[in-house]
């Protein structure tokens, strides 16, 4: 498969998932292991070749797994992002690689991105005739990640927001990575499948789709037995019901996707066979319409609604539209974006025609969310000239400076650019901004009007 490469960092919105290691499945998809669970070896068929693989983990900390399959397809994503740098190495913030893995960014999950990247730096593997080179099969022997370091903020050496943390991949994964032997992620179920078990064997299934001679094309049925499966997912209890009772909350999730229509089950015990038909529909949304959606910082969640909702038809020209009505301005956030899509009729200049005349005029354009009209103060004469003669930008610019005098550390600085960014797309009236900083003083109700203008803003990047 094909890479389109890009110069921009985080330019790729939709996610990639190196071929070998999504076939190979390395990492278990249970979400806990035990104390004893160090290590685990595996020999199979594919295509009627033998394959084994070996995990050789730590006492210390045990064998990959759970959100450690988010992490490393997170690491892959910033690697290809960052044009497959030749050091193998990427650095970003500890805040950046969940970002990039999908995971929350609340304090626990510090310390999980932290054990995570223990257990993948720690963690040797012996691929035997199994990982493909583009033209061969060959053995490898590695770790997921082939160095890795970072700052703490703390003595205990936990993980914060700012910690910085630079990995290295190992060469057999980064050649592979910069070859483009990679398959697309659909990052709209990913989006809505909550559990990492689910998201690990999601990317199990959907490696296991490809033919490495042929990754372009997908399989629409997979049939195997179930404890040979069990072994793929790395399921480390292999007793039947055991597997079924790990597996069946995952496949519930995928088919709510629809990502599976049906999961059967056939025979009894360890000759228990298991059948995944995928859903046709999977292919239906647009790649590049997603990318185009994505980059406006529209959550995949949002987008999948969104396509599902109106079509790929409609989201597509009412983008087009929203797109041309901010062109050389400063750029809105997603929430306008979403808005448009949604209530386009709301954006749009309306004919009216003015009394007297039969010709219909534009009228003004109309704004995302307007705040409730106040009275205007008295101003002087010499501001109230001054105001009429500016420029938009220059009356975006007088606003920010008053709502920041008035307000002050009310509004974060993101809360801030968020405003002005409103402001810039005739989202927000700045007289009306003005005018209610005007009040907040007057009335001494800085809190309150603060509070309700913060809801404004929230309202309109919500997506």
């Amino acid at each position: 498969m094909t890479l389109e490469t890009s110069r921009e960092k985080h330019a790729f919105v939709r996610p990639f998932d190196e071929l070998n290691l999504a076939r190979l499945s390395l990492i278990s998809m249970q979400s806990r292991v035990g104390r004893d669970q160090y290590g685990w070896e595996d020999a199979y068929l594919e295509g009627g070749k033998p394959v084994s693989v070996k995990c050789v983990g730590t006492v210390e900390y045990l064998i990959p797994h759970g959100i450690d399959n988010d992490v490393m397809i997170g690491i892959q994503n910033m690697f290809l992002a960052a044009g497959c740098p030749a050091s193998n190495a990427v650095t970003d913030t500890a805040g950046g690689y969940l970002r990039w893995a999908g995971l929350d960014r609340s304090g626990r999950y510090y310390r999980n991105l932290r054990e995570s990247l223990m257990r993948l730096s720690h963690t040797n593997y012996h691929v035997e005739r199994g990982w493909y080179s583009g033209n061969r099969f060959q053995t490898v022997i590695f770790r997921h990640l082939h160095e890795i370091s970072f700052d703490t903020g703390e003595a205990g050496g936990g993980l914060d927001s700012r910690s910085l943390i630079t990995v290295v991949l190992p060469t057999p994964i980064a050649e592979s990575l910069r070859r483009g032997f990679i398959k697309p992620l659909d990052a709209q179920v990913l989006a809505v499948l909550e559990q990492p078990a689910t998201r690990a064997l999601y990317r199990l299934l959907d490696g296991s789709r490809h033919d490495p001679n042929r990754p372009n094309e997908r399989l629409n049925l997979l049939q195997t037995n179930l404890v040979v499966w069990a072994r793929r997912a790395r399921i480390l209890d292999l007793r039947p019901t055991k597997i079924r009772r790990t597996l069946d909350a995952a496949h519930e999730e995928l088919i709510q996707a629809r990502y599976l229509s049906a999961v059967e089950y056939n025979g009894r015990g360890a000759n228990t066979t298991i059948t995944y038909i995928f859903a046709h529909d999977i292919e239906t949304s647009d790649p590049e319409l997603y990318d185009r959606l994505a980059m406006h910082g529209i959550a995949p969640k949002m987008i999948r609604e969104l396509i599902q909702r109106y079509g790929n038809v409609t989201v597509r020209e009412r983008l087009d539209e929203a797109e041309t009505l901010s062109k050389g301005k400063r750029q809105p956030g997603a929430g306008f974006f979403v808005a448009f899509i949604r209530s386009p009729e709301e954006y749009r200049p309306r004919a009216v025609v003015a009394p007297g005349s039969s010709s219909p005029r534009q009228a003004a354009q109309p704004v995302l969310l307007a705040l409730p009209k106040v009275e205007e103060p008295d101003p002087d004469a010499r501001a109230r000239e001054q105001w009429e003669t500016m420029s938009h930008s220059e009356r975006v610019r007088e606003t920010m400076r008053v709502l920041r005098i008035t307000y002050g550390s009310r509004f974060s600085g993101g809360q801030y650019e968020a405003i002005r960014d409103a402001l810039e797309v005739g989202a927000f009236r700045p007289e009306v901004l003005k005018n209610n900083a005007a009040r907040a003083l007057n009335e001494g109700r800085r809190d309150e009007l603060a509070a309700e203008l913060r809801m404004q803003v929230f309202d309109l990047n919500q997506s």
